[in-house]
């Protein structure tokens, strides 16, 4: 598996679904499909943080509002090239919030009570 953050690498939030499609092809792919004849390949821990701790600076901030883009932007392409992805997590770990700091207990699409974030799913067509 490859992670990458693409709230690391990019200065705006609606950049991200591509810059992570174009990263897996590239990278997980690629390297797959040279090394196996037909390999079933995932994306995985994709996602957008949505409260940082850190004092790490990012023009793309980590919100609800922005996971909601990259939302609208990841899903419905997924879907429609055939990506089969896993989001970061499914609910926001405090814990790991303690022990890493940072924005790494944030990535859930759910709360930490999992109640979903105010955020919509996109209704889209599965492939």
């Amino acid at each position: 598996m490859v992670r990458a953050d693409p709230w690391e690498r990019i200065p705006r939030v609606q950049e991200a679904a591509n810059w992570s499609f174009d990263f897996f092809n590239k990278t997980s792919v690629e390297l797959a499909k040279s090394s196996f004849p037909e390999p079933e390949i995932f994306m995985a821990e994709v996602g957008w943080p949505t409260n940082s701790s850190s004092a790490f600076l990012n023009p793309s901030a980590a919100s609800v509002e922005n996971l909601q883009i990259f939302i609208n932007n990841f899903v419905c392409t997924a879907n429609t090239q055939g990506v089969k992805y896993f989001f970061s997590d499914y609910m926001d770990s405090p814990w790991k919030q303690v022990r890493y700091s940072g924005l790494t207990g944030s990535w859930g699409l759910f709360n930490s009570d999992r109640t979903l974030k105010d955020i919509t799913l996109p209704d889209c067509e599965h492939v």
